[in-house]
């Protein structure tokens, strides 16, 4: 089944909702100039810590004993993690010798689904439909039914047994320990397989490869049902899995401070300690976390541009509003108004990043800032064009 709904939003109920959006568009256009500025800096300062921690860091051949000419000292070393700890997940009987063990559990709801379309009609007013659909299916946070559309459609409202996860409070690395954030780093995940012999803790349950598939309370509650969970799924079924971390090879560097580990703090106040699973020499860690930290530069470069430009498109809203009176007019300007709100929010997020590199990288900075003053001439270039055609167009009086 769907359900559709049609609402009218009349064109002074628009205009008044942009002109309102004003402010907080140009809140977020504001905003992209701290944040675009404090990027650059934070990229150069983790670039120089990593390059003093490169320089800084001794490889330890072994993790077997505790140096002690090496207390304080930024250290690489290789080798295995490894834990005596039993991790036990008493619900379900579960239980590995393991760094990490999770478990994950979906639940069989009802799920809504949206479809909007927008409709704008002559004189302003826009006619929203949006068609509910519902569907079952496996999702892993429980969705409230209360606020559907369409009743019929109820869920249990939470999962009985939601997710959980532990961490082994004593993990080794040769004669070292390892700190907590370091072992909550630990990766290599794997499926935990259920034997032939698993005995479930928790009784009327039914095992699939490695799903535990358990029965809504209604089914659990009542010994005459014995439905197949697997093939005849019910709202409220919940189906679990399980995910560890065995002990493994790492690899680590850090500062080391007795027979523990704990972050490098470089002149500029930039912090190291980094942890990879697997065996990966000094060089390639260290070149690891620089690709990371152009890769975070990068992302915080897009998120800047698109708070300018969404904040700017938000200040010329109304304009297209305006012209929305008739609809193929406010298509036009709304086109117009996006164009220059993303050519705008160019030239400022490059002149922002201009100014923060003149002031951490200077050469960079007076090329960037160079490309950011042409774009910014071609654009007045090109609206003294436009308004050279509009003038020539005019019938002469």
């Amino acid at each position: 089944m769907a359900v559709t709904e049609t609402t009218t939003e009349s064109w002074g109920s628009r205009l008044g909702s942009s002109i309102k959006g004003v402010l907080v568009g140009g809140a977020l256009f504001l905003l992209g100039f701290p944040v675009l500025f404090w990027n650059e800096g934070n990229s150069v300062k983790t670039a120089r810590a990593i390059d003093e921690g490169e320089g800084a860091c001794i490889a330890v051949e072994s993790n077997a004993k505790v140096d002690a000419e090496n207390d304080g000292k930024l250290v690489h070393m290789t080798g295995k993690a490894d834990t005596k700890d039993v991790l036990s997940d008493a619900t379900f009987g579960v239980s590995a010798t393991a760094i990490h063990l999770k478990r994950s559990v979906e639940m069989y709801q009802w799920v809504e689904e949206r479809h909007t379309t927008e409709k704008k009609k002559v004189g302003g007013s826009v006619e929203k439909t949006t068609t509910y659909t519902y569907k079952k299916d496996w999702v892993s946070s429980a969705i409230d039914s209360s606020g559907f559309k369409e009743a019929g459609h109820d869920n249990p409202g939470s999962i009985e047994f939601p997710e959980e996860e532990q961490y082994a409070s004593s993990v080794s690395f040769g004669a070292f320990r390892l700190s907590e954030r370091q072992i909550r780093k630990i990766g290599s995940s794997q499926g935990f397989v259920i034997t032939n012999g698993f005995q479930c803790a928790l009784p009327r349950v039914q095992i699939a490869g490695n799903t535990i598939y358990v029965p809504n309370a209604e089914t659990r509650n009542n010994a005459l049902n014995n439905r197949d969970v697997a093939t005849q799924t019910r709202i409220g079924d919940m189906r679990v899995t399980f995910r560890v971390v065995y002990p493994h090879d790492i690899s680590l560097i850090a500062k080391q401070k007795g027979d523990t580990f704990i972050d490098y703090t470089a002149k500029n106040g930039k912090k190291l300690n980094y942890l990879r699973d697997g065996i990966e020499d000094a060089a390639a860690m260290f070149e690891s976390a620089r690709s990371s930290n152009a890769v975070m530069t990068w992302l915080i470069r897009l998120g800047g541009f698109l708070l300018m430009f969404f904040g700017l498109s938000m200040v010329f809203k109304p304009l297209s509003v305006l012209a929305d009176v008739l609809p193929i007019l406010g298509d036009i300007v709304g086109m117009g108004t996006g164009l220059v709100a993303g050519l705008i929010a160019l030239v400022c997020s490059l002149v922002t990043i201009a100014i923060a590199w003149i002031f951490y990288r200077p050469i960079l900075g007076i090329i960037l800032l160079a490309a950011a003053g042409f774009l910014a001439w071609k654009l007045i270039q090109k609206r003294k064009a436009a308004k050279a055609a509009a003038s020539g167009a005019a019938p002469a009086s």
